[in-house]
This record gives C-alpha cells, sequence and structure tokens, in this order.
C-alpha cells in the first residue's frame, strides 16, 4: 500500500483519544450495605457484563472511526486494479499525430478516432493527477485535465514521423522525477515501423481496431549531384508501400508538360529530364490519391547551370583534344571561368607542370590562392584509381602525391591505391597526374571525356550542396551556411550548427547573399508502410504492456500500474461507523 500524504498517517495516535476518555469515564459501581439476596446479585453481575460489553463496542467503534478518517485523508492506494477509483498517478499520454494518422479508414480519418479515445483517458483522470500530452512534436506538455482535452481537440495531423520508442523513452525519463505511481498511456495507430524501444514505466496501449488499409507513396526522389548541365539530367524514384499492380507517376520540373511513368510498388522509375532553362527548378513526382494523401507527392530541387566557361592550352595535348569534343557537345564553351590544366584567377583543374622545376612556384601560387592542398613528391608505383563516383578504375604509373596543409584531409574526390589522387579545395581542384599516357592510361580511355566534364562542370564550379531529410529531423548545416530560407522565412544559422525543418519544402540554404545549396525536405518514407504490429510484437517490445482497443481506453487507462484508490471505500467505512457508534451511544444512554 502507498500513501498521496503519508504525513498524515501521524495523525493515527488521534486513535487513543477514545480509548482515554473511556478510561477517564470509568466509573466503579457504588457498593449498597443491605442485605442482597441471590436473584438480586446475579442480575447485578449480568447487568454489569452488559454495559462492559458496550462499553467495549463503542470504544472499537469510536477508534476504528479514528483510523478510517485518518487513513482516508492520506490518500492510500493498493497494488490491485478494479477496486475503488484509481490512486494519484503520473501519466504520459502519447498521442500519435505523426503523418500516417491522417489515414482515412472505414471513411474517417484514424487521428479521429485516436482524438476520441485520448479524450476518454483524459476524462478519467482526476484532479490529483499529474497529466503530461506527447505528441508527434516530442513536446511534453504538461496540464489539468482540461487543458489537455483542449490541446487534444486541436491536435491535428502533422507530417513528422512519431518514432514511438524515442517518445516512450522521454516518456519515462518524466515519470522517473515524479514520486507519485507511473504510467505510459500510448494512443497510436502502431506502425510496425514505430513500435521500438524498451521502457521501465507499466503501459497501456490503445490501437484501432479497424485494419489499415493498402497504401503507396514516393519513398524517394534523387536528382543526383547538383548542379545539372545544360543537357539536363536524370530523376529517379522508389514508389514505397503495400504490394499492388505498378502505379501511374507524374513527373513535372517547373512549369513543363508533365511526365508519365509506371513503377511498380517496391520498384525504381527513372527518367531523363532535358530541355530546361539554366536556374532553379522544382522537380515534383505525384502519384493518384489514395487513403493516406500526405505520401503521395514528394519534390526535389535542382540547379541547371550554363555550359561553363573554360580556357585551355593546345601544348596539353589529349586535354585539349578532350575540351574539343566537350565543346562540340555544348558542354563548355571558350572563356576563362574555369582554367584546364594551369591555374588561373578563377576556378582550375590543375595538373603537375611537364617541367619539375616549375613545381615549386605552383605551390607557391596554389598557396596565395588560398588552396590547402600542394603538389608533393613524386610516386612511380603503378597503382590503380579507386572506384568512386567520380570515376572508375583507371592505371596510374607516374603520380604527384598530394598533401594537405592542416589537420584531416578534405574534399578528396579520387583514390589511388588509398591515397588522394583527385583533391578539392574551394575552386581549385588538383589531379596528382598529367593527362598523358606515361602519366597514367586514362586520357586512352573511354571515361576520359565524362570524367573532365564532371571536373569542370561540378567540381571546380562548387558543386552544389543537397541535403535530404524528413519535417523535425536534425540536420548538421555545413560551415558556409549563414542562413536558410524558405517561404518567405529565413533563419540565421551559425555554420556546423543543426537546424529542423518543420514543414515539407525547398530549404535554399544561402552563405551570405549566395546560394550554395538547398536541404530538401519531405516526409519520412517509412510513414508509407501502414502495416500494424500485432499485439505479440508490442509485448515482445514492450513486455509489462497492456494493449487495447480504442472503444476500451476508459477502461484501460490508469490500471497498467494496478493501483487502485482507497479513499472511497475507507469514507464509506467511516460512515457506516458513525453510524453504528450513535447507535451504540442512543443505547447506553437508553439503559443507564
Amino acid at each position: 500500500m502507498t500513501f498521496a500524504f503519508p504525513w498524515v498517517l501521524g495523525g493515527l495516535v488521534l486513535a487513543g483519544i477514545p480509548i482515554l476518555l473511556h478510561l477517564l469515564a470509568r466509573r466503579e459501581p457504588p457498593t449498597v450495605m443491605f442485605p442482597a439476596t441471590r436473584y438480586l446479585a446475579q442480575a447485578a453481575e449480568h447487568h454489569k457484563r452488559r454495559l462492559q460489553l458496550q462499553h467495549f463496542l463503542l470504544l472499537l467503534v469510536r477508534t476504528l472511526l479514528v483510523v478510517a478518517l485518518v487513513l482516508a485523508a492520506s490518500g492510500p492506494s493498493w497494488p490491485s486494479a478494479g477496486f475503488g477509483n484509481h490512486g494519484p498517478t503520473a501519466a504520459v499520454l502519447i498521442l500519435d499525430n505523426s503523418l500516417s494518422s491522417g489515414t482515412i479508414a472505414a471513411g474517417v480519418p484514424v487521428l479521429d478516432g485516436l482524438k476520441t479515445a485520448a479524450r476518454a483517458v483524459v476524462d478519467r483522470a482526476t484532479s490529483e493527477d499529474r497529466l503530461w500530452l506527447l505528441t508527434a512534436d516530442g513536446i511534453a506538455r504538461p496540464g489539468a485535465p482540461p487543458v489537455q482535452r483542449s490541446r487534444i481537440d486541436t491536435a491535428v495531423a502533422t507530417g513528422r514521423r512519431a518514432d514511438l520508442g524515442a517518445l516512450v523513452t522521454l516518456a519515462t525519463e518524466i515519470l522517473d522525477g515524479q514520486s507519485l505511481p507511473g504510467e505510459v498511456i500510448v494512443v497510436s495507430d502502431l506502425q510496425r515501423t514505430a513500435v521500438v524501444g524498451l521502457s521501465r514505466a507499466p503501459i497501456t496501449v490503445l490501437r484501432p481496431s479497424v485494419p489499415p488499409p493498402g497504401n503507396a507513396g514516393i519513398g524517394t526522389l534523387d536528382v543526383g549531384s547538383q548542379p545539372w548541365g545544360a543537357d539536363g539530367g536524370t530523376a529517379s524514384l522508389l514508389v514505397r508501400g503495400s504490394g499492388g499492380p505498378a502505379r501511374p507517376v507524374t513527373l513535372v520540373v517547373g512549369d513543363r508538360p508533365p511526365k508519365q511513368l509506371l513503377v511498380p510498388v517496391g520498384g525504381v522509375g527513372t527518367q531523363r529530364v532535358t530541355g530546361v532553362a539554366p536556374g532553379w527548378w522544382t522537380v515534383k513526382a505525384s502519384l493518384d490519391p489514395d487513403e493516406l494523401r500526405a505520401d503521395d507527392s514528394r519534390s526535389a530541387t535542382v540547379r541547371i547551370a550554363p555550359a561553363a566557361r573554360v580556357a585551355w592550352s593546345a601544348s596539353d595535348q589529349y586535354l585539349a583534344t578532350a575540351a574539343s569534343v566537350l565543346a562540340q557537345n555544348g558542354r563548355i564553351v571558350p572563356g576563362a571561368e574555369v582554367g584546364l590544366g594551369s591555374l588561373g584567377s578563377g576556378g582550375a583543374v590543375v595538373t603537375p607542370p611537364a617541367d619539375p622545376a616549375q613545381l615549386g612556384a605552383l605551390n607557391r601560387a596554389l598557396a596565395a590562392r588560398g588552396s590547402a592542398w600542394r603538389f608533393g613528391d613524386v610516386a612511380l608505383t603503378a597503382v590503380n584509381t579507386d572506384s568512386g563516383p567520380w570515376l572508375g578504375r583507371a592505371r596510374i604509373t607516374r603520380r604527384h602525391r598530394l598533401v594537405f596543409q592542416g589537420g584531416a584531409p578534405t574534399d578528396v574526390l579520387v583514390t589511388a591505391a588509398g591515397e588522394p589522387w583527385v583533391a578539392r579545395s574551394g575552386r581549385i581542384v588538383l589531379v596528382g597526374s598529367r593527362m598523358e599516357p606515361g602519366w597514367t592510361a586514362l586520357p586512352l580511355a573511354a571515361g576520359f571525356v565524362p570524367f573532365l566534364d564532371a571536373l569542370l562542370n561540378r567540381a571546380a564550379r562548387g558543386e552544389l550542396i543537397h541535403l535530404v531529410a524528413a519535417p523535425g529531423d536534425r540536420v548538421l548545416m555545413p560551415d558556409r551556411v549563414t542562413m536558410v530560407s524558405a517561404r518567405a522565412r529565413q533563419w540565421t544559422i551559425e555554420g556546423g550548427s543543426a537546424f529542423r525543418p518543420a514543414d515539407a519544402g525547398p530549404h535554399f540554404l544561402l552563405a551570405g547573399r549566395d546560394t550554395i545549396g538547398v536541404l530538401s525536405v519531405n516526409p519520412d518514407p517509412r510513414e508509407s508502410d501502414l502495416d500494424r504490429a500485432g499485439d505479440s510484437e508490442v509485448l515482445a517490445i514492450w513486455p509489462n504492456a497492456r494493449v487495447a482497443d480504442l472503444a476500451a481506453a476508459g477502461q484501460a487507462a490508469f490500471q497498467a500500474g494496478a493501483r487502485s484508490d482507497l479513499r472511497g471505500p475507507l469514507l464509506w467505512a467511516a460512515l457506516l461507523l458513525a453510524v453504528v457508534e450513535v447507535a451504540l451511544a442512543s443505547l447506553r444512554r437508553g439503559r443507564r
């Protein structure tokens, strides 16, 4: 048994008052000096025993009356459900208003049923309970039952994912600091992907009884590295959800005519996007509406950049030939934006000089430009490049080692035998070998021209930052970012700090006045999987849980801790004892 106000138990000493009063009120019957007959003596003895019994019963009733009143005032509760009202409890109510709660099931949103069950839980709470409401945003809001009911009434489905494991852990930490018995009450659609984690506190889990409908959503939309060139790029998407036939997908880039794809659930579709003017464009993939509308579309932002303006020297035979091919295909145009082979005033793709005597001057020029990389000594061991996103395997027979000036090397694009071979510092790209057959077999390979294309149009022009997140996720911003902008709102950011986007949509990353990238915010793809965790799965993760239907919320709430409030029964017992005391006292006076 536990007590809400154990200090009141000191009042039990008052139970001695009736005993003390009875002892002080004892009277010895007077001795009558006259001859007594046997009958009168027996009658007197019988009357004496009856009075003693009445005195004892009255003493017992009054003592029990005081004890019952003191115990009731101390707020006792007993570890067994179903007897009296529940005792004072610290309860955290988790209302799952994640994206999946907006699903339409049996003609109504799932969230409506969850809110009805949450109201039933709050209606069961008393003024002596301590109550918190915890929703998908992870913020625990304390308040009295009327306040919590108002919050439940205004709750709407958000674009966030509810990690029930994290929410239950937070609820348990809240209850650990409370003196009252604690209980966690989870009202959720119980997506299988959300039921994780452990809990030390008793849990009541309330879930719908209606099975979830089938659903499909756009799980991912990938537009690759940025920026795209003038010839466009490729968008790939994944349709996620429950099985079924292939779904028609509409892909739209800006205000251009839509393109149609047929993608099976669980499958990937790709679409080449061309003929888009330079600038920032939104790519949007959409499915036909189903029971969960919020995951039927996903967007990404791409940057279409004009062809790089490149300066090259005809003396570098292989570089000049590759540059001419790129120029003929519109991938580059002559200009001074990027230097190929040598260090200029803008961006540059720099190879070692043909004359080794010029290497020192080149390194000094790199230092003057603020580059963190330098050319080091020559390595003559034949090695292969390590396959990566910039280049596959290529044979290298001669190379300069690239040396980073500072701490841990950064912006290594290509490695050879685990060592940097192509590295970037700002808009300056260093290649460890000259593009000649005596240094590497790459100039004679089919991948040479595409490799130079990527270096000139992306690496040396400053590749744009492209981050992906879901609403509410914690995203670590790159050091250069000073501001995030979305829908006419702006947030000042310190480089390297975290940012939590609240809503879906493109969030542009700025460094001063320059847009250096974009954060594409879309729903968590796991929200498209509506499959519900079974009761056995819930009990396997939360062994101390009680699982019930939403309709039984009022009966199931405040029972996981299995504590019943004994104040009601004790007060009824005190009332009964008071009636008995009055009857005994009246009988005693009537017979005196």
